[in-house]
């Protein structure tokens, strides 16, 4: 019954004592799960996490939940109301998306430190977002990062172009489907009570986009925020990005928000808790951990749950029983979704990368207009007859250096000495498919 509050008398060989088993969290404060950890396997605690999340609803929360695999999708058979957007393909935010001044710094430390950035690295990654900012580009797309970065080379010394070239390198990475997706410049108003399914992401583009969620989870006008299915070892090593998360947590907690984190064990728990809910199964350690907080009590009073019951400790009370009911989440698949949400009133805008026109070599390594200009030009001119070296040396449009100098560095030309000692540019074949590549399109 709901509200109802039973009182059992759980007996064991060792202990006797009186737990409560609830089948609601009526009459407990909310300041009590300002922060709750909820700790077990993966089919018992999705269970707990949708029976916490529907009486939230119920009890007139506002839920966002950050699904990083894609498990809680079922939960509009429970909540008609929840909205559902799937990452990489309905269009949602970018994490690119300055948020509030001085993102661009946050950003980078969590981008470096999920893909391993140099100092110099991030100290021109952080050049290139700042620069965009300024110019008034406050959702850039990663054409424009790539397009800063080319300016950003142009001016440096030789020797520092092949960091950005590396940086280049990774942020290439991210264009590939479906993660790219969510770099495509997009912004739609999100909405709670709502879904934020994330499991078709590779796995750090879903650590950046939970990270990029929490700084918008006051735009999402969420109240209960739920947090499940991240490998929470996998940042553990990451001092920057767990630092960050830890403060975006405990403000959002003081603000008033009530936050769930799921986690598989307590050891690799990413926050302390004000409160904890085992589902099952309780480890040996987790077992003293909880026998320290229990005043004593013997380890086998909790070791084992029944099927259907958390364990529940905060720093008001004593621990109590929590029933929950057997609630299915099923696999929604995206025409239900999009149907879902049309009936909301919702459309969903899906991301489709077939309307966007094909990328050639060169379009990929000048992101900038004027460099794509001039090293299609150049390529041209050396096609058509012989370039001094020299001749290229003496100019002092530094675009034009730079442009050359990536063409080199990718082989699309060389140099060669004729035998008066003079040197000369050369196509290579690279060069000559990059070329017709790009005559093509004009064509």
């Amino acid at each position: 019954m709901k509200g109802q509050v039973l009182r059992a008398e759980i007996q064991s060989k060792n202990c006797k004592m009186r737990t409560t088993v609830r089948f609601g969290l009526e009459g407990i404060e909310r300041a009590e799960f300002s922060k709750t950890l909820v700790i077990g396997d993966v089919q018992t605690r999705v269970k707990m996490i949708m029976e916490l999340v529907m009486r939230g609803f119920e009890g007139g929360e506002t839920p966002l939940v950050i699904d990083m695999k894609g498990r809680y999708a079922g939960l509009i058979d429970y909540i008609a109301s929840m909205k559902v957007y799937r990452a990489g393909k309905h269009l949602t935010f970018s994490p690119l998306k300055e948020i509030f001044s001085g993102y661009s710094k946050e950003f980078v430390m969590i981008f470096g430190d999920l893909y391993g950035l140099s100092r110099d690295e991030r100290i021109y990654l952080a050049k290139a977002l700042e620069g965009l900012y300024r110019e008034g580009d406050l959702n850039p797309r990663l054409e424009g990062v790539f397009e800063r970065l080319l300016q950003l080379e142009a001016e440096v010394q030789p020797k520092e172009c092949y960091k950005i070239e590396c940086l280049k390198n990774v942020l290439s990475e991210l264009e590939v489907e479906p993660s790219g997706a969510i770099f495509k410049g997009g912004e739609r108003d999100v909405i709670a009570p709502l879904i934020l399914d994330l499991g078709a992401l590779m796995p750090r583009e879903r650590v950046l986009m939970m990270m990029s969620s929490l700084a918008r989870v006051r735009r999402c006008r969420a109240t209960f925020l739920v947090i499940d299915g991240m490998d929470w070892a996998m940042i553990s090593g990451l001092g920057g990005l767990k630092t960050v998360f830890k403060e975006r947590i405990e403000d959002l907690s003081c603000e008033g928000v009530s936050v769930y984190i799921g986690a598989d064990d307590l050891r690799h728990a990413p926050v302390l808790g004000t409160a904890y809910v085992f589902c099952g199964p309780i480890w040996c350690e987790e077992g003293q951990w909880i026998k320290g907080l229990a005043d004593g009590a013997a380890l086998e009073c909790f070791r084992y749950l029944e099927d259907g019951t958390g364990l529940v400790l905060t720093w008001k009370r004593a621990p109590f029983y929590l029933r929950y009911r057997n609630s299915e989440s099923r696999f929604i698949d995206d025409s239900e979704i999009e149907a879902h949400m049309r009936a909301l009133g919702e459309e969903v805008a899906c991301v489709n990368s077939a309307d966007e026109k094909s990328t050639r070599v060169l379009e990929r390594l000048f992101r900038d207009r004027a460099s794509l200009f001039y090293a299609k030009e150049f390529l041209r001119l050396v096609g058509e007859g012989r370039v001094p070296v020299e001749a290229v040396r003496t100019q002092r449009n530094a675009m034009l250096r730079n442009a050359v100098r990536l063409l080199k560095r990718y082989f699309m030309v060389v140099e060669y000495m004729d035998c008066s000692g003079n040197k000369w540019y050369r196509l290579t074949r690279a060069g000559e498919n990059a070329l017709r590549e790009m005559e093509g399109r004009e064509e």
